[in-house]
């Protein structure tokens, strides 16, 4: 390195100190020490997403000069920029690269539904579902509700075609027509939004369902603001309706509103200390925040009130599990299993028992039998890919990574907006990538489960995820290698 350059980079010319180093990269490529010094250079202009690119080709560069060492297992010198550097220009980039993603997460605009069996979950949370159910059975088959709906011609007739249509859109959901559903309660909250006399007319309380249900698959739809203006509309109308209060922290917490949505879950359990759909969802919230002592406090009281609760039992189940009382957990997962022997979820929550437990096969076994008892899960595609990856293989043998990537490409199947089989699929796909083109392809694999995100903490770290591919690739593609893949 020649003196001017570092003359440049400590004065006020760093663009001339940058250029001395082009030149020297331009004649050597692998000019280690030229890399650094760019490096630094960058960092000051704070050019963020180069000053990655630099990183990733010094690694790369560290990584080709070591391979052989790497492959016998020989000691290796330590690397020349250290992870904390490649973490420290990460957090200068992510913060603009989440924001992106999520103000179009916010917007609500355009997103498809979750899948039928995450909404199905969604619902069988709170304990009004079957009577939920029950009200839509009563109504009769679709065919027959769709011959009572007259047309909206005054006053009387639309308020009966709201609530046919309320009635409709329920018997949708009762046969998982979820997108149909959204059609008919979203028609019916037109209908009536501007006419107080529309709203007096409708039969019994169906105005208040109708506002329930429209918030509810506005919330499916993450349209959290316009879900929590249907859900305050009718806290109005039903100030002691406590299922409608969770329902609303449900959306704060979902908004990453975590304070807003404890408020409400105290309010809710104020009116009914023994709602157990208030310590189900709050549980949910006290994990996000870290405190697992309150979350299982609520849980334990959650299915001592109702025994039956299996959702309840398998995540109390899990908390037992993190706290390493193995026993504990297996009685909720068998108590779990007495009240719902075709629960596809119990049979993955013990997979991941045995997963914790480092029983590879074991898990594998379990998590087959969830997806046999219900294919549309996608949990326990990831999950089992997860144990075919951290299964042991022989000597000189790696795991089999195409069944692994073949189970992860099924659980976005089933449910394209389940992150984590994106954030692992990818993983694998990069680390196995033999040139660039596929390397690439998982760029376009994260773009794709950034499209379908519903959470910040998973745009957070997938772009995390995506950011570094790219940079990785952009590194490889400036040293002329095919592949970054030292394997």
């Amino acid at each position: 390195m020649n003196n001017r350059s570092a003359m440049y980079e400590k004065g006020d010319l760093p663009e001339l100190a940058l250029e001395d180093c082009n030149m020297i990269l331009d004649k050597d490529m692998n000019h280690t020490k030229a890399r650094s010094r760019k490096l630094r250079i960058l960092e000051i202009l704070k050019r963020w997403e180069d000053a990655l690119v630099e990183v990733c080709a010094i690694q790369l560069l560290y990584m080709k000069a070591n391979r052989n060492n790497f492959r016998a297992g020989l000691p290796v010198p330590p690397p020349p920029v250290p992870q904390s550097k490649m973490e420290e220009i990460l957090g200068e980039i992510l913060p603009a690269e989440v924001a992106k993603y999520t103000e179009k997460l916010k917007s609500g605009k355009n997103r498809s539904l979750p899948s039928s069996y995450t909404i199905l979950q969604l619902l069988k949370s709170y304990s009004g579902y079957n009577a939920w159910m029950a009200e839509a059975a009563r109504d009769g088959p679709v065919k027959k509700i769709t011959s009572e709906i007259p047309e909206a011609t005054d006053t009387e007739s639309t308020a009966t075609r709201a609530t046919c249509l309320m009635k409709r859109g329920r018997r949708y959901v009762f046969d998982k027509e979820y997108e149909l559903a959204t059609n008919d309660f979203e028609e019916a909250y037109k209908l009536v939004k501007s006419s107080d006399l529309v709203k007096e007319l409708m039969e019994g309380d169906s105005y208040a369902r109708l506002l329930e249900w429209t918030g509810m698959v506005r919330h499916w739809h993450y349209d959290l603001e316009a879900a929590l203006a249907c859900y305050q509309e009718c806290a109005d109308l039903e100030p002691t309706n406590v299922d409608l209060l969770v329902k609303q922290a449900g959306v704060q917490m979902d908004g990453g509103k975590h304070e807003e949505a404890m408020k409400l879950f105290d309010v809710a359990g104020g009116l009914d200390p023994t709602a157990v759909d208030v310590m189900l969802h709050r549980s949910n919230l006290l994990m996000l925040q870290g405190k697992p002592d309150q979350a299982k406090t609520d849980l334990e009281r959650c299915v001592q009130l109702r025994p039956n609760h299996v959702m309840a039992r398998l995540r109390l189940a899990s908390i037992l599990a993190a706290t390493n009382d193995q026993d504990g957990a297996t009685r909720q997962l068998d108590m779990a299993e007495q009240e719902d022997p075709k629960s596809s979820e119990v049979q993955s929550y013990r997979g991941e028992l045995f997963f914790t437990q480092g029983k590879m096969e074991e898990a594998r076994i379990q998590f087959e039998k969830a997806i046999e008892l219900e294919p549309s899960n996608p949990t326990p595609y990831v999950n089992a890919a997860m144990a075919l990856l951290n299964t042991p293989v022989a000597p000189g043998q790696l795991p089999d990574a195409p069944a692994i990537m073949d189970l992860l490409e099924k659980a976005i199947d089933k449910d394209p907006q389940f992150a984590a089989a994106y954030m692992q699929l990818g993983q694998l796909a990069l680390g196995t990538a033999t040139d660039l083109a596929a390397a690439r392809e998982v760029i376009t694999l994260y773009d794709r489960g950034l499209e379908n995100c519903r959470s910040p903490e998973e745009i957070k770290e997938l772009c995390s995820m995506r950011v570094l591919a790219v940079a990785q690739v952009e590194a490889a593609n400036m040293l002329k290698m095919e592949t970054f893949n030292m394997q």
